[in-house]
């Protein structure tokens, strides 16, 4: 490792240094984020498929062996997202309300975005990632967990201030920054690494969180997280916004308390978690908004259907499905189906809550993101197991001919839905995704 990075840390760590040098000659401890949306934990552990140990510190959260579970069916069912475990922590750093408005700033690849979109399912969640390559990415995995109460955008902070002002009650701002936390994970990080590049991303942080902080509502909370253990872009970032007295430090939840130590510089409030404690490296700052403001935003662009089109809609919808447990909007064209109605400003989203779906030659056409979100309320349904030939036809895309009522219906991994198909005399027409496909 570079020599300037260990005598910074050795200077930070003082009699715990010998701690950190140990525990790089450790491998890191691979783990998951349960989805509970579909899954519960008692079902999850009786099924007995894994090598896996309950993380008792962190809800919904298991370390497991295996040497990779990203091309398991029940992970393209999304059933689980793999996530390094002190990553999960600030998501979990405060108390929050089941109907809460939440922005997760920077949010790829997704998977605070799934830790957050569990706590409020009577809010919601807008999942912003600026990078548009990465926002993709995010989207992809908002669809995998078939998560009902997310946005997603892709867009500066200047672009989202232009719509919200003192809106939200929790901004988590997990900040671009060196990585010198994961340097035990990631040999390119290392290799990246120079102090030139710490103080650039101090200088970035700095001017993020003092922007975020203008989204926050009046005693809302703003989390600040890296994984990164530089004063630079820790300590020093908060410091900067403390300044301006709109804000102050407020603990982070008990049990996260237990699993770090306290920050530098007499912020004893501020978190910060090391490889030989938990996880890898993490940094955690939540403060509470005191600034009085009202909230702003700048127009709400959700539109009602038609009566003519959800007329028509409804219709097709009680052919296929049990039940609709939401309400059907219109976004900028596109039809989305959302558990409660939401104010959604003129954003570019890339999506909306789940997409519907589109009219093709007047035939309407279901979204992929319906069978991942309420797959298991269609009537037509194609259950299959584990060890089924069939599923490794489904998942490469391929046409599968078994008896089945003919009309749309939904692939099914042991009652967890995967996509659509659309059967006729006995063929199945796989409408599995072609980029997801193996």
């Amino acid at each position: 490792m570079n020599e300037l990075f260990l005598k910074r840390m050795e200077n930070i760590l003082k009699d715990d240094y010998p701690l950190l040098l140990k525990s790089y000659e450790q491998l890191p401890r691979k783990s998951l984020q349960l989805n509970t949306f579909k899954i519960s934990e008692q079902v999850w552990e009786d099924k007995k498929l894994f090598k896996i140990k309950k993380i008792d510190t962190i809800k919904d959260a298991y370390y497991f062996a295996e040497e990779s579970l990203g091309n398991h069916p029940y992970h393209q069912a999304g059933l689980f997202y793999i996530q390094e475990p002190s990553a999960m922590l600030p998501p979990l750093s405060i108390p929050i309300q089941d109907d809460f408005k939440i922005l997760d700033l920077c949010a790829a690849p997704g998977g605070k975005t799934h830790i957050l979109a569990k706590q409020v399912p009577n809010g919601y969640v807008l999942a912003n990632e600026f990078n548009y390559k990465r926002a993709k990415k995010l989207l992809s995995n908002i669809e995998r967990l078939g998560l009902n109460n997310v946005m997603v955008s892709s867009m500066s902070v200047l672009k989202l201030q232009e719509q919200y002002q003192h809106y939200f009650d929790v901004v988590l701002v997990d900040a671009p920054c060196s990585g010198e936390g994961m340097f035990r994970k990631d040999k390119e990080a290392i290799k990246n690494w120079s102090l030139d590049k710490v103080k650039q991303m101090s200088n970035l942080q700095k001017d993020l969180l003092k922007k975020a902080s203008t989204l926050v509502k009046t005693d809302g909370y703003l989390i600040y997280s890296t994984c990164t253990f530089s004063k630079e872009e820790n300590e020093e970032v908060v410091e900067s916004l403390l300044k301006d007295n709109n804000f102050v430090l407020v603990e982070v939840n008990k049990n996260i308390q237990n699993l770090s130590r306290d920050g530098l510089n007499n912020l004893t409030k501020t978190r910060r978690c090391y490889p030989f404690i938990f996880g890898e490296g993490q940094f955690i700052a939540v403060f509470k908004k005191v600034q009085k403001c009202e909230p702003f935003i700048n127009s709400n662009e959700l539109q009602n259907l038609d009566k003519l089109e959800e007329n028509n809609l409804k219709k097709i919808l009680d052919d296929n499905m049990k039940k609709q447990p939401f309400i059907l909007k219109k976004y900028k064209g596109n039809i989305v189906a959302l558990p409660h109605d939401w104010e959604v400003p003129n954003l570019a989203l890339l999506s909306c809550g789940v997409k519907l779906g589109d009219y093709n030659y007047k035939h309407f056409v279901f979204h992929h993101q319906l069978a991942k979100a309420y797959g298991n309320l269609f009537y037509n349904t194609y259950n299959l197991s584990l060890n089924d030939d069939n599923l490794v036809k489904y998942l490469k895309g391929e046409e599968i001919k078994d008896k089945v009522p003919d009309g749309y219906g939904v692939v099914m991994v042991d009652n967890y839905p995967l996509g659509f198909y659309k059967a006729s005399q006995g063929r199945l027409k796989n409408y599995y995704p072609k980029g997801l496909r193996k």
